[in-house]
């Protein structure tokens, strides 16, 4: 080593200059992790306000498709994929030469730590990494419910959609001290709810996309029917954005906040 030059750092000289995405939920967290530049593909769903609470950031990064044509085009130094899908584009981006990173869906809270330190570490990011990871602990910290249910509620979507047990919402629903009904009565993850179902639940709140179903629509007509607006001098209604929902991460503590204003 000549004297006088500092060593260089064997992850900053290792770490992908150009970097793709090709999941909403893989996108946003690759978007608060990677430096300036590093990022060059995402997907189009990261560029849609109702979706992705980074959309802005987005559209300065260009859409992708899932497809091998498209992400070679980007020359990318490494695409990041979920574990289990896209399995013939892969085996075309490995036969370019395209080194591939896979990684587990997150589904909750939990699981979105080791998410991170896997993309960080893949990103030349740790630092980065780190601080986010302590910036959710925190707010975790400063939100959680800590005591038993002090009410129940149910998440209404649209085409009579629920979230029930084991959906992100359900953990969502619990770590803000409340009750998730579907979850009780056995719903899946992602189940439907006839009206009379949840009129004779009676819960204290319904948690709705108050964005969503400010456009009236057939896939919304349930939210706003007559009958559930009845419920509101009852149960507390509650707008929650759809795209604070939709990914594990960062995003989720604004809906524990909207939940936590609103728990009786």
């Amino acid at each position: 080593m000549l004297l006088g030059l500092a060593p260089v750092s064997p992850t900053m000289a290792q770490a992908p200059q150009r970097v793709v995405t090709v999941n909403l939920c893989l996108d946003l967290m690759a978007l608060r992790l990677a430096a300036p530049g590093q990022l060059v593909g995402v997907s189009s769903l990261s560029h849609q306000p109702g979706l992705s609470v980074l959309a802005d950031q987005a559209r300065t990064v260009a859409a992708v498709r899932p497809a091998a044509e498209s992400i070679l085009d980007l020359r990318p130094d490494l695409v990041i994929f979920d574990q289990g899908t896209h399995a013939g584009v892969k085996r075309l981006l490995r036969q370019a030469g395209v080194p591939i990173l896979e990684v587990p869906f997150a589904t909750s809270l939990e699981e979105t730590e080791p998410l991170i330190e896997r993309m960080a570490t893949a990103l030349g990011r740790e630092d980065e990494g780190r601080r986010l990871i302590d910036e959710m602990r925190t707010a975790r910290q400063a939100l959680v419910w800590n005591k038993s249910p002090v009410a129940t509620a149910i998440a209404l979507q649209a085409n009579r959609g629920t979230a029930g047990r084991g959906s992100l919402m359900d953990e969502l629903l619990r770590l803000a001290g409340l009750r998730n009904l579907a979850a009780e009565w056995g719903m899946p993850a992602f189940g439907r709810l006839s009206l009379e179902t949840i009129l004779a639940g009676q819960p204290d709140m319904l948690v709705v996309d108050g964005e969503s179903n400010a456009d009236p629509a057939r896939a919304t007509e349930l939210v706003e029917h007559q009958a559930l607006k009845a419920l509101a001098g009852r149960a507390r209604i509650v707008s929650v954005p759809m795209r604070t929902q939709i990914c594990a991460g960062p995003e989720n503590f604004e809906v524990l906040r909207l939940l936590a204003e609103a728990r009786p």
